[in-house]
């Protein structure tokens, strides 16, 4: 299948795995670019209506799982017959493959990787599904030593099949429960029973039940008694082989009950196993088996044991009689023996007495509150109190990816060090993909994009010849990119063609007001109405706002409407009141500016009514702090009577605070706020 694209949209590129029902491929996901693993189903399975049916239905149930330690399914389909399951692409090796090359693990790597894999059980379990078929080739470790369990759904299809078709039962019949090999009902216990085993062969390098044919195997997991781990290597910790055992008890009620009881007992190991090492690596044995070994001495042995020790004290009285004798090298070797072995002895009485009621009676200590952290930062919080983090499941979230949405226990909570608190994180806000609009009519495109998951932003009309008046004439973004939902797609509109030169309005804010009249004039434009606003802080004829707003296309001839600092002009009498809630306006004709052309010429009309609406002066102090991380890049955005328009851009470091004072026209006036291109805020101007 190297080179087919799937649905138009997932690039097969290699072959990277294969099973008895299935083959995997790498691909490539041309939507989301990127890297993605596809399960087809075998063409000889393809016209079992009951198996494919079975297939894509536990498919889709195995696709509402999110954990950590679960391999993701993201899509599931059928091209010209061919049925596939697309999931997450893990780097790394299967649990079988790592057997192979480095044989037996460790008992704390063992442990490590079986409490991950029952970690991922037990929340499959707690969703009302059963894996079935849990072996090494299912389990996925990444270059990080993750451990990803994969073909959840897909086992209930595979255990109905397989066991009435010679051969293909092969794979699984070492790491299925005897209730699976009689054929009878599975449940939790079930996928216990199969980690069991995948932690007997980490340990030992080997299953407990081996033979010619899947029918001797299935018969031994049935009736035979499953061999302690510790008969292979006796350096396994006793604590590890009893939940061992345990867990590959024949009766599913003598094995753990759940998924979590399980890894509360394998956790417990990592106390006792140090013991169990110290007295294997001693060669003291276990007491247990000194005291079965004396019990079977033979008869013989113990006549010749009585007899050397009657003869033993004859040669001691003779000794006795005679000359003392000082003891031989032998006995003084021993007594040194004696001597380092009660100094040992005494050395680890007093170690337990002073440390060992701490492991059994652990102190208790307050949970820290870890949510708004990263994963990183929570667990070096967690670890200052002696308490362990662990991942349940991602979930999308306004939070930044990676944060720590909720834990449990709650946080000031009283608990045992040692407890493990578990952590929901986040995966960021959901982002959908910008539509296409350019066009489309107004109406259309705003369908489209409120359809989407986006809002219309700042809609400027522009002249454009070629394109229809009403009809979107550009997007920003570009459609096709990804935004986070709720976020604006601004526009620009069409108002067809002028049939006159098109002016594009410059910013005149900060000039002297002739100086910007001068500027109007020269390009075809002309002086509309003129008001003054008394601020002290600025120069006085300083040009304070504009309309239409800078970078606004409008036809010649189109008046400019200004408001001007009017402070320390000699203009008092005019000036607003002094909470500056209303502006005095004046006004004159484009005929008279053009005929005067001097500050002079202007007046301002006492008699006119005050404006209230939408020349009316608005401030604020916008007050922003970065979240945390590297630099980002923060941009105020003022929307107002007098147009959208950008007030302050500027990079800062994570976790710093700046402040900007900025003002807006209108009684609707409002400010936005964006931290690399995501909208954090918007509000409007305070009364």
């Amino acid at each position: 299948m190297e080179g087919e694209v799937l649905s138009n949209r997932y690039e097969i590129r290699e072959r990277i795995g294969e099973g008895g029902m299935a083959v995997v491929y790498r691909a490539k996901d041309r939507l989301l670019h990127r890297w993605v693993a596809v399960k087809v189903l075998r063409e000889q399975y393809a016209s079992d209506e009951d198996l494919v049916e079975r297939f894509r239905r536990e498919a889709q149930s195995a696709a509402s799982l999110s954990h950590p330690n679960v391999v993701n399914i993201y899509d599931v389909g059928e091209v010209r017959n061919t049925h596939y399951i697309v999931m997450e692409y893990v780097r790394g090796i299967n649990l079988k493959e790592l057997i192979r090359r480095e044989g037996r693990l460790t008992p704390e790597r063992s442990v490590d990787v079986a409490v991950q894999v029952a970690a991922a059980l037990g929340h499959a379990h707690r969703n009302n599904l059963v894996h079935r078929d849990i072996k090494p080739h299912n389990i996925l470790i990444t270059h990080e030593g993750t451990v990803k369990v994969t073909d959840f759904g897909i086992a209930r299809a595979m255990s109905t099949a397989a066991l009435t078709q010679t051969g293909q039962v092969i794979g699984s019949v070492h790491y299925f429960s005897p209730e699976q090999a009689r054929g009878g009902v599975t449940s939790e216990q079930s996928d216990i029973y199969s980690l069991g085993i995948v932690l007997y062969e980490m340990l030992t390098g080997t299953v407990p039940f081996t033979g010619e044919t899947p029918i001797a195997v299935a018969l031994q997991q049935l009736q035979d008694p499953v061999p302690s781990p510790r008969e292979i290597d006796p350096a396994i910790p006793k604590s590890l082989d009893n939940v061992i055992l345990k867990a590959l008890a024949k009766d599913p009620k003598d094995r753990f009950r759940s998924a979590e009881e399980f890894i509360r007992a394998l956790q417990e190991t990592k106390l006792a196993a140090p013991l169990a090492t110290a007295r294997t690596n001693g060669d003291l044995g276990d007491p247990q088996d000194d005291w079965e070994a004396t019990r079977m001495m033979p008869a013989a042995e113990l006549e010749e044991a009585e007899a050397t020790r009657v003869h033993g004290l004859e040669e001691g009285r003779k000794v006795s009689k005679g000359k003392r004798s000082r003891p031989s090298p032998k006995k003084r070797r021993m007594r040194g023996f004696m001597l380092i072995f009660i100094i040992a002895f005494l050395g680890g009485l007093f170690w337990a007495i002073s440390y060992l009621p701490e492991l059994i009676f652990p102190a208790e200590v307050s949970v820290p509150n870890v949510t708004g952290l990263t994963v990183a930062e929570a667990r070096l919080a967690l670890e200052k109190q002696r308490l362990k983090l662990a991942v349940d499941r991602e979930i999308e979230s306004d939070l930044p990816a990676g944060r720590v949405i909720r834990q449990d226990p709650a946080a000031n909570r009283r608990v045992k060090e040692g407890r493990t608190v578990w952590v929901v994180v986040s995966r960021g806000p959901k982002l959908v993909q910008v539509p296409a609009v350019v066009g489309l009519s107004l109406e259309e495109a705003k369908e489209r994009i409120t359809e989407a998951g986006l809002i219309v932003g700042v809609e400027t009309p522009v002249y454009e010849p070629t394109v229809l008046e009403g009809y979107v004439v550009s997007q920003s973004p570009q459609s096709g990119t990804y935004l986070e939902e709720g976020l604006a797609v601004d526009l620009m509109v069409s108002r067809g063609d002028l049939g006159s030169p098109v002016v594009v309005v410059p910013d005149l804010r900060g000039q002297l007001l002739e100086d910007a009249k001068i500027r109007v004039r020269r390009l075809g434009l002309t002086i509309g109405n003129v008001w003054g606003q008394s601020d002290p802080s600025l120069s006085p004829w300083e040009v304070i706002a504009q309309s239409p707003a800078p970078g606004v296309q409008v036809p010649q001839d189109t008046p400019i409407d200004f408001i001007y600092n009017s402070w320390g002009t000699g203009q008092s009498a005019e000036e607003p009141p002094a909470d500056f809630g209303d502006v005095s306006s004046g006004e004159r004709t484009a005929g008279e500016d053009a005929v005067d052309g001097s500050a002079e010429a202007e007046h301002v009309a006492k008699d006119r009514p005050v404006d209230t609406g939408k020349d009316r002066l608005r401030e604020a102090s916008v007050q922003v702090t970065v979240p945390p991380g590297p630099d980002q890049e923060v941009v105020v955005i003022v929307i107002d009577a007098l147009g959208a328009r950008e007030v302050y851009r500027g990079v800062h470091p994570g976790e710093s605070s700046i402040t900007s004072h900025v003002r807006g026209y209108g009684d609707n006036a409002r400010i936005q706020v964006y931290v690399d291109n995501f909208k954090i805020s918007e509000t409007g101007f305070p009364e």
